[in-house]
C-alpha cells in the first residue's frame, strides 16, 4: 500500500517501511497491516513484528496512544526506530502494570524517541522502564512518570553488550523518597554517549551507577539529582573517558556527589545542600598544576 504523507509529511526520511500505531483510532487492530495511519495497529509490539531487520523501518506512535502491557515490549528486530509523535500530555504513553514488564531492547541499532513510560494509577513498582542488551542503540526525548506511591526501580538498565549506547535529551523522574534503586544502571557500556538528560529522584545507590568498567565514556551536560545520601553519578573505578559540564546534587558530602573513576573531569558543578543556602562548586576542586 502506498503511503500518502498528508499532515505527516515532516516525518524523518527513512529508506524502510513506516508502520503506524494508535490505540485511540476507532479501527486500530494488531491485525491491520499498519502502513496507513487511518488503519493503524493497536500496540507497539505488534508493529515490531511487522518490521524487517536493518532496512530502516520506523514505527510511528501517534499522539494520545496509550497501551498497558502486562508483558514486556521486545525490540528484537535490528535497526528499528520507535518514533513517538506529540508533545506534553499528548505524547504516546506506555503504562506498565506488571513488575517484570519493560521495554526490552535485545536487537542492535534500535532507536526509541518521544515515548512516556508511566505507572499511571497502578501502585506497582516496575523493575525497569527500559532494559537494553543490544549494541548501538539510542534512547532520546523519553520520560518516566512515577505513581504517587511507587516508581520504576530503575529507569534504564543496560548490559555489557550495550556497546556505543546513546542516551540523550530524556527526562527520568522518580519519587523523592529512597524507593528506587538507581535511576540508570549502566553495566559496562563501552563508548557510552550520555548528554542533555534530566535525572532526579531518591535512590538507594546512585542516580546514575556504572557497575563495571567501561572505556571511552562521554557524559556531558546532564542535570542529575539524588535526594538520598548517595552519589548523583558513580562510575566504576577504572572507567576511562570524559565527564564534563554536568550539574549534580546529592544529599551526601560534597566530595561524594560525583565519583569520576579514572575519567577526565572538567567543569562539573556539585552541591550537597538542597535548600538554596549553598551554591554549587566545581568538582574536583583541586586546581591543575
Amino acid at each position: 500500500m502506498a503511503f500518502v504523507a498528508n499532515s505527516l509529511s515532516n516525518l524523518p526520511v527513512t529508506s524502510g517501511a513506516i508502520f503506524f500505531v494508535d490505540s485511540g483510532a476507532s479501527n486500530s487492530a494488531d491485525g491491520n497491516v499498519g502502513r496507513d495511519p487511518s488503519k493503524p495497529m493497536a500496540t507497539i509490539d505488534a508493529a515490531i513484528g511487522r518490521c524487517t531487520a536493518n532496512k530502516g523501518d520506523m514505527i510511528v506512535v501517534m499522539p494520545g496512544h496509550d497501551e498497558n502491557p502486562l508483558v514486556s515490549i521486545t525490540m528484537d528486530v535490528a535497526g528499528v526506530w520507535i518514533y513517538g509523535l506529540g508533545w506534553g500530555a499528548s505524547r504516546p504513553t506506555v503504562t506498565f502494570g506488571a513488575t517484570a514488564a519493560t521495554l526490552s531492547i535485545t536487537a542492535a541499532s534500535c532507536r526509541v524517541s518521544g515515548i512516556v513510560f508511566d505507572l499511571g494509577t497502578v501502585a506497582t513498582t516496575v523493575t525497569d522502564a527500559i532494559n537494553i542488551t543490544g549494541a548501538d542503540c539510542i534512547i532520546e526525548n523519553c520520560e518516566t512518570v512515577p505513581h504517587a506511591t511507587s516508581q520504576f526501580t530503575n529507569f534504564l538498565t543496560s548490559s555489557t553488550a550495550a556497546l556505543r549506547l546513546t542516551i540523550r535529551g530524556n527526562r527520568f523522574r522518580g519519587l523523592g523518597a529512597a524507593s528506587g534503586t538507581s535511576g540508570l544502571v549502566l553495566v559496562g557500556c563501552h563508548d557510552l554517549n550520555m548528554h542533555d538528560n534530566e535525572i532526579s529522584g531518591g535512590f538507594s545507590t546512585g542516580a546514575v551507577t556504572q557497575t563495571t568498567t567501561a572505556t571511552r565514556v562521554s557524559i556531558w551536560n546532564n542535570r542529575i539529582v539524588n535526594d538520598s545520601a548517595f552519589y548523583a553519578l558513580d562510575v566504576a573505578d577504572a572507567t576511562t573517558g570524559l565527564i564534563m559540564g554536568n550539574l549534580m546534587g546529592a544529599g551526601s558530602a560534597l566530595t561524594a556527589v560525583i565519583d569520576f573513576g579514572a575519567t577526565w573531569g572538567a567543569e562539573n558543578y556539585a552541591v550537597d545542600v538542597a535548600d538554596g543556602t549553598v551554591n554549587a562548586t566545581i568538582q574536583p576542586k583541586t586546581a591543575p598544576t
